[in-house]
């Protein structure tokens, strides 16, 4: 059954795969090849070798003892966000798009104001969560543990952060000689900003962000998606024996990693198996979150789904170190919409949204590209998920804030009508 369903996702990819990188579809395809495809295929190509594990903890996720239900529900959905975000897509890419970057440029001014107030927050979230004893002592205790009470300010550095890294982009696409000591101030905030906010995830969005300018534009091919897959498998790796202290010092306990990470679907199987299909169980976490802002308390748990479902299987991860398992949107929308003929409708509404989003995408300007592809990131964390997160109230307010200082950030240079269309 797994192995049909592989076959079944690649060959739908590829016959209808969108050739421009940034759209809704391949980020589908995308989750589903980390989540499915490439773990699935390399248990059994370690099977088929009889591989011995290395790792103290040995073999823990067995595909081949996964329920059908289990890999036919991630196949479903699989096709339900495919299938309607490339038929939109389709609609969309009927009209030519211009590159904005012929239009735009950075203001240096307003970069660099922003980044001293980024660097300025960062050293203050440095300090409240330990200071250079506790970060430097025991890095991943600080980081997972440490945070608690300034979400909000550590959601502002991730988001500022990341403007940074796409305004980076821009600067070092449109100029032709650089501003040395904006970039040299720009890439001290980034590093610092990486260390303090989780280097393995933000060094892959600080490299999205700034190869954003040529992203958008960027035209797929399989030998490329194959390179960017490969220098993601080395950044991974790379980023993981940073966070793990050293431990994963080889290739084989790095390969294994693999399969013990992306092991999403079978957390959906422990639910299938326990819990009975059901309707807005957990839709109203983001609420109860927004709630404690005016002071209606509620536990950290019931504030997101995958926290929950951890404090009920793992307690000692969430209510010890505050960290979390990570459950699939088939969970969430098991949980929420019932039968599985109803869950078509939030993925055509989720669908609907990111896609109107890629229709804007080139139409607003730089800063609405980088919401756009902020959202899309945020669409691709939603497969291991929510896809209703509370942190979408700040996400909008920060959209609001670069919208409107948008003139201080970047400036036109060319209009629309003399720009080579794509």
């Amino acid at each position: 059954m797994i192995l049909l369903v592989i076959g079944y996702m690649l060959c739908v990819y590829f016959l209808l795969r969108n050739k421009h990188v940034l759209s809704p579809s391949n980020i589908v395809f995308a989750s589903y090849f980390l989540y499915f495809v490439f773990p699935a295929s390399l248990f059994y190509i370690l099977e088929a070798l009889s591989w011995q594990y290395v790792l103290p903890w040995g073999k823990i996720n067995d595909w081949a003892a996964l329920s059908n239900e289990a890999v036919l529900s991630y196949a479903y959905v699989f096709t339900l966000f495919f299938l309607i975000t490339r038929l939109l897509e389709l609609i969309i890419d009927r009209r030519h798009t211009s590159d904005i970057f012929f239009e735009y440029q950075v203001r240096p001014i307003g970069i660099a104001l922003l980044a001293f107030v980024v660097l300025l927050g960062g050293i203050y979230f440095f300090q409240v969560t330990g200071g250079m004893d506790a970060w430097f002592s025991d890095y991943s205790k600080t980081y997972l543990e440490k945070k608690k009470g300034y979400g909000v300010l550590n959601f502002l550095l991730l988001m500022g952060a990341n403007f940074l890294a796409f305004a980076l982009g821009v600067h070092w696409r449109t100029k032709t000689r650089l501003n040395v000591p904006l970039v040299l101030l720009v890439l001290v905030v980034l590093v610092f900003c990486a260390y303090i906010q989780g280097i393995k995830s933000r060094i892959f969005y600080f490299l999205i962000f700034f190869s954003l300018p040529w992203l958008c534009t960027f035209k797929l091919t399989l030998i490329k998606a194959s390179l960017i897959f490969a220098g993601f498998v080395l950044l991974f790796s790379f980023s993981m024996y940073f966070r793990s202290n050293g431990f994963y010092n080889t290739p084989e306990m790095l390969l294994e990693y693999f399969l013990n990470y992306f092991n999403t679907i079978f957390l959906h199987d422990m639910i299938l198996r326990d819990m009975p299909p059901d309707f807005f169980l957990t839709f109203d976490f983001p609420f109860k979150k927004w709630m404690t802002f005016v002071g209606v308390p509620s536990e950290g748990y019931l504030h997101d789904i995958s926290r929950w479902l951890t404090s009920i299987y793992f307690p000692s991860q969430w209510f010890d170190e505050s960290a979390t398992q990570q459950w699939p949107i088939e969970t969430e929308l098991y949980l929420n919409y019932g039968s599985y003929i109803f869950w078509f409708i939030p993925v055509l509404l989720c669908s609907l949204y990111i896609c109107g989003l890629y229709y804007f995408r080139f139409r607003g300007g730089p800063v609405f590209l980088f919401i756009y592809v902020s959202e899309l990131l945020l669409f691709l964390s939603m497969f291991r998920g929510s896809m209703f997160q509370w942190i979408a109230l700040f996400n909008m307010g920060f959209y609001i804030c670069i919208w409107a200082g948008r003139r201080l950030l970047f400036s036109r240079t060319r209009q629309l009508s003399s720009i080579p269309t794509t």
